[in-house]
């Protein structure tokens, strides 16, 4: 199904994970892809897997305003309307409150929420987004609902995602612009098989376990992403999707 013919997106933390699972699958649905991640090498590796014509890749750090300006200043020549984007860049880790600094609280706020409300700042007023309807995504976390310890700063950063989110899509809605939020579960993705190889095997099975649908897979996350980018959805806006396998329930 090319539900996206002739559409282009945006997906930041394309590099790998729920971001190039995301990439792909729209490529799939026949939509042009822009690309965006830090790391040059691994963005390539996602670009060839991309099906079609017309992607491209940008090597950037969005937790910056000022590289997401140049961003969208510097696309290719022939990309003068973007029709949406999802928005799954992040980083991931776990500090009990003891040792939990301002510097570490300070990088994971700029990491998740900075980044979505400053990244959806410049995409929006880029003068390039579709004036006649557009999607934003962004990729927040159960975590953001559910209690875990040492998640404190994951946890806020994530929570304020969904909240800024459903500001924002009140705000936007007279620029015909949908912003919705999709929770994840644990996802295997190589951040998160990284992060449970360190953990003892008890621990480990603990949150395969607490998962009644077993662990996620990317396309489990990009299936609800693109649904959310298509006309399918377009009354829906501001709210905030748990795919988590039944982690919450």
């Amino acid at each position: 199904m090319n539900r996206f013919n002739n559409k282009i997106y945006i997906v930041t933390g394309a590099s790998s994970g729920i971001g190039q699972a995301t990439a792909i699958r729209l490529s799939e649905e026949g939509a042009r892809v822009i690309l965006v991640a830090r790391n040059d090498e691994r963005l390539k590796v996602t670009l060839d897997q991309l099906k079609g014509e017309g992607h491209c890749y940008r090597q950037c750090d969005i937790t910056n305003e000022a590289n997401l300006k140049s961003l969208f200043k510097e696309l290719p020549d022939d990309i003068n309307m973007i029709d949406g984007a999802v928005h799954c860049a992040g980083i991931h880790w776990l500090k009990p409150l003891k040792v939990t600094r301002e510097i570490d609280i300070d990088e994971m706020l700029r990491s998740h929420l900075f980044s979505s409300i400053l990244f959806t700042k410049s995409l929006v007023f880029s003068r390039k987004l579709n004036k006649q309807t557009s999607s934003i995504v962004w990729l927040s976390s159960v975590a953001a609902i559910k209690g875990e310890p040492g998640a404190v700063a994951y946890s806020a950063a994530k929570g304020g995602m969904i909240s800024a989110a459903r500001t924002l899509a009140a705000e936007l809605a007279s620029r015909n612009i949908r912003i919705n939020v999709v929770s994840p579960g644990v996802i295997e993705t190589p951040l998160s098989e990284a992060f449970m190889g360190k953990m003892p095997d008890e621990q480990r099975d603990a949150i395969i376990n607490a998962h009644p649908l077993g662990i996620g897979k990317p396309e489990n996350v990009s299936s609800v992403a693109s649904f959310l980018l298509s006309d399918d959805a377009s009354w829906i806006t501001g709210t905030n999707i748990i795919v988590d396998g039944g982690l919450s329930l």
